[in-house]
């Protein structure tokens, strides 16, 4: 009686188990050809080959667009180097950049610096600080709108993500989405599992 009750307990969780495991083995499959082969291999009927090294030029070429598009905008450069903390920051280091400047000139002439009272290279340094601190916002606009026409991000992307090796590009996709992959791993075994338990009620099977 107590084998009989304990074989037919081994029979009911069993189908579940491999249920479990089938569900975890396929999607930890499918996550493996993800990047695998890595180098194509053919099998006459069709050729083996892992999905991200087999479209690493479309997802450069597309990562590319989106960087361009959604993720680096030259306005926003823009408006952040021209907000108040960061013109503050500036002015912080053209000020002393220029103080260095006119007391290393004043330094540097002689009959200068009989002249020249310190009054006269504060007031000097207030000048020139204010009227850069003016232009520096054109300054800054120019100069981005320069960088904007000779650098194309969208390009810059795609040249990095295409000369990464296929081993790089699985190491860092792997970085960002690994627990995604666990996650998805688990829940084929938990789908597996659930449905080996469906499949023994439906059959009429009882411990």
């Amino acid at each position: 009686m107590f084998l009989a009750i304990d074989v037919a307990t081994i029979k009911f969780w069993l189908i579940p188990i491999i249920g479990a495991f089938i569900g975890w083995i396929t999607n930890w499959l499918a996550i493996k050809m993800l990047f695998h082969p890595r180098k194509p291999i053919d099998l006459k009927v069709f050729t083996l080959h892992g999905v991200f090294p087999k479209n690493k030029k479309n997802i450069a070429t597309n990562l590319g667009k989106i960087v361009q598009k959604d993720l680096i905008s030259f306005d926003d450069i823009k408006n952040r180097l021209q907000e108040p903390e960061s013109m503050a920051n500036f002015k912080d280091e053209i000020s002393v950049h220029v103080e260095r400047i006119i007391r290393e000139k004043v330094e540097s002439m002689t009959i200068a610096k009989v002249f020249i009272s310190e009054n006269f290279i504060q007031n000097l340094h207030q000048m020139a600080v204010e009227e850069i601190e003016m232009a520096l916002p054109g300054v800054i606009e120019k100069y981005i709108n320069k960088i904007e026409e000779k650098v194309d991000i969208q390009e810059m992307v795609f040249e990095k993500v295409n000369n990464f090796s296929d081993e790089k590009l699985e190491n860092l996709l792997l970085a960002i989405t690994n627990k995604e992959f666990k996650f998805i791993e688990i829940v084929g075994a938990v789908l597996g599992f659930l449905i080996g338990i469906i499949q023994m009620l439906l059959s009429g099977v009882n411990i």
